[in-house]
């Protein structure tokens, strides 16, 4: 309203989970799709992927317990000076220090905990043999005592197969949640990153025995005995009446593969699936405008398809639509080959219209275009402004005014546009008006 914005003109809209957004009932996103009705609401795709992590790591009790051991490693190290210096050095003590360092594990990005993972798994002869070097020389009893704490639990064939699992499912999905906070980043492309990541996790699961492979490889650098630990089960206590239950040890293998491996897996696959279903549905609904599937469609399927999108944004896209794509299926097809339009996206197609002048000759795919590329993939980028005001107003600027804040946040929120700005330029002319000023009151 301050800003003079139609609401009505309003074709996208994106929040995170909180309910005060996105809630179905009383949600801002409701709220406004009831004035608008072609105002989509898309979760946060990036909010998305934290939450799919998020369910994966609770489904069992022990992935819990590993990201805690994880980070009580990194605590460790980085509380203190010197086993984090005898750490980064490694055997090459006084001469180089190890690029991969131990990362912390982040409680909100969870795509972030890749890192973690992977310094980890890089460093883990090097975190041991710390540790066990920290048990013979430290005087420290609490120290001596949290080493061997740690030592015990890495030295465990479950934890190094734990790690094993998770550092590949954080690798295909941080290159989806890094690519998705950019700013440029489209539906359709978020979409195909989705699919590859989901394709990734799905081999995955009949990767079991390689898994296990990469573990006993892992073991061997420290001869650690590839065992899993068998414990037996609790019961309750039998009656009289009662049949006697089942008391045989679990069988260890096919037991944590079925109870860790692929709880893990497939929840983080449903998960995928179930979370991003509303992403999939827009993305259904402006297929028609993706070159490669127009140009594989017949007359007759476009004028159905195109029917139903004139429908629901009879607002923006006149009748006249049909015989545009029609048109525009014929100039794609004599233009460009098959190969170069299977990976030809809309943006590209947007590109091509504005390039060759078009856009009065084909005005409302042009429309629709805008409307999908206006769609919002993920609120990051909006959100990394309240970052850099927390990062701006600390106690040394509690006093700060309103103005200044908002111009010191928009010159870091902006900080690609302030860096071509030529600074010199602006002292030298605040500095020459100063001084006139100056000289007037002589």
């Amino acid at each position: 309203m301050r800003l003079d914005l139609n609401i009505m003109k309003c074709r996208g809209q994106g929040y995170d989970g909180a309910a005060v957004m996105s809630g179905s009932i009383t949600g801002v996103q409701k709220q406004i799709c009831d004035i608008v009705l072609n105002a989509i609401f898309v979760h946060c795709c990036s909010h998305n992927i934290n939450l799919v992590l998020c369910d994966a790591a609770k489904s069992t009790r022990k992935i819990q317990s590993f990201f805690d051991t994880v980070q009580d490693i990194y605590n460790f190290f980085s509380s203190s000076s010197p086993r984090w210096a005898q750490l980064a050095f490694g055997e090459e003590y006084g001469n180089k220090i190890n690029k991969i360092t131990l990362k912390k594990v982040c409680p909100t990005r969870w795509e972030a905990r890749h890192n973690a993972l992977f310094s980890l798994k890089h460093r883990f002869v090097d975190v041991l043999k710390s540790l066990s070097n920290i048990q013979l020389s430290s005087s420290k009893k609490d120290e001596i005592n949290m080493a061997t704490t740690l030592k015990k639990k890495m030295e465990n064939a479950e934890f190094i197969i734990i790690l094993c699992i998770w550092e590949p499912i954080l690798k295909s999905l941080q290159v989806v949640s890094k690519s998705m906070q950019s700013v440029n980043l489209s539906l359709q492309k978020a979409s195909t990153q989705l699919e590859s990541a989901i394709l990734i996790i799905e081999k995955l699961r009949d990767q079991y025995d390689q898994i296990i492979k990469d573990s006993r490889e892992l073991c061997m650098k420290w001869n650690i005995p590839f065992k899993l630990s068998e414990t037996r089960q609790r019961y309750a206590k039998k009656y009289f009446d009662e049949v006697d239950s089942d008391r045989r040890l679990t069988t260890t293998d096919d037991n944590f593969r079925v109870t860790i491996f692929y709880p893990v897996v497939d929840t983080t696959l449903l998960q995928l699936r179930v979370r991003f279903k509303g992403m999939k549905t827009v993305c259904n609904d402006f297929i028609i405008l993706m070159p490669e599937i127009l140009t594989s469609m017949s007359d007759e399927l476009i004028v159905k398809s195109s029917y139903d999108f004139i429908n629901k944004y009879k607002e923006d896209i006149s009748s006249d639509f049909t015989r545009q794509l029609i048109i525009i299926k014929g100039y794609l097809s004599s233009k460009f080959q098959t190969n170069y339009l299977k990976n030809m996206t809309i943006h590209d197609l947007a590109d091509t219209i504005v390039k060759e002048e078009l856009t009065s000759i084909f005005p409302d795919v042009f429309i629709g275009i805008i409307i999908f590329l206006t769609i919002p993939v993920t609120s990051a980028s909006a959100e990394r402004s309240f970052s850099k005001l927390k990062l701006i107003k600390n106690y040394l600027r509690n006093s700060i005014g309103q103005e200044r804040l908002s111009s010191i946040a928009l010159l870091n929120i902006e900080r690609q546009q302030t860096n071509d700005i030529n600074i010199e330029n602006i002292i030298d002319n605040f500095a020459n008006k100063k001084a006139r000023k100056m000289n007037f009151l002589k």
